[in-house]
């Protein structure tokens, strides 16, 4: 029994030395991605960083939990058709971003005004993710004239509720962001598991065409170097835990959501309609969190909200 024990842990211990060169590529590719976009901009809340693509209509992208401005612009390559110049920032903690002595949903709404300040664009379309959903509608009831549309995909809209996923698994997503090599194996070995963690149930991944799934490894890959992100989704958390919906938002709002999203219920998607005059609710049964099985209609549905 002693002998086996010993065996197998050799045999993990060698496969991980194999992987190990692979990771170390991963890392510095990544370093190196996040580096050629890059841009830091002096605020009174810090340095905040941010990065931009294309050009066209503006677009400013809120990223989610475990995001940066790359899943920003990610966010924006995958949901939008057409020119636009797309306005990525990296919230309070993440990537290079400073996080404030004081927070909130309000002072990053605050800091994106400041940004668009200083890129002189006056206006714009904001699409947010996850939990870049209260830090975008505060900065669509706070600066209203700055806010052409706003687009909310599976967005936070209050704080943590029974629907979610529980704060046990939560902790667990936290954990495992401390350590980049963990967060890769993961990736790599328990691709189902992770997702299942992220809010996309392993029955709906099981159902992803083979693009699909590339767009959930792309989602998955986007978010190396996780430790630089960890601090941020900390902070992300205590931002939701004292949000309040605004009581009044009055530009024209798309909210996209699936039932089945195991991370951020559908809940919060239903709320955010009651709670927003006049906007619109397209609820998937499936998609799970982010929506990737329905992001061909998504993107049709955000195509002709856009155009109206």
């Amino acid at each position: 029994m002693f002998y086996s024990l010993i065996g197998f842990l050799a045999i993990i211990l060698i496969s991980l030395l194999i992987a190990f060169p692979s990771y170390k590529k991963q890392m510095k590719e990544a370093s190196e991605r996040i580096k050629s976009e890059s841009r830091l901009l002096k605020t009174r809340f810090g340095t905040m960083e941010y990065a931009m693509r294309g050009k066209g209509k503006p677009v400013l992208l809120i990223h989610g939990a475990g995001g940066g401005f790359d899943q920003g612009l990610w966010l924006g390559q995958i949901c939008l058709d057409g020119d636009y110049q797309l306005i990525a920032p990296s919230k309070f903690g993440y990537l290079n971003s400073d996080i404030p002595k004081e927070y909130s949903a309000k002072l990053q709404a605050e800091q994106y005004r400041i940004l668009l300040d200083s890129l002189g664009i006056k206006r714009v379309i904001v699409i947010a993710v996850s939990s870049g959903g209260p830090s975008a509608m505060q900065f669509a009831y706070d600066f209203p004239e700055r806010v052409e549309k706003l687009i909310l995909m599976s967005a936070v809209s209050m704080p943590p509720n029974a629907n979610d996923k529980a704060p046990f698994f939560i902790k667990i997503i936290q954990t495992i962001q401390k350590s980049d090599f963990a967060y890769w194996i993961f990736t790599k070995v328990f691709k189902p598991q992770i997702l299942g963690l992220m809010g996309i149930p392993a029955d709906n991944y099981k159902k992803f065409t083979a693009p699909q799934k590339q767009l959930a490894n792309e989602m998955l890959d986007l978010m190396h170097p996780m430790s630089l992100r960890h601090e941020g989704t900390v902070t992300d958390g205590l931002i939701i835990k004292d949000f309040v919906i605004p009581d009044k938002i009055d530009v024209p709002t798309l909210i996209i959501h699936s039932k089945n999203d195991g991370l951020v219920s559908y809940s919060h998607a239903e709320f955010t309609h009651q709670h927003i005059k006049g906007s619109k609710l397209i609820l998937y049964k499936n998609g799970g969190h982010g929506g990737i099985s329905e992001l061909e209609d998504a993107r049709k549905q955000i195509d002709t909200f856009l155009s109206d």
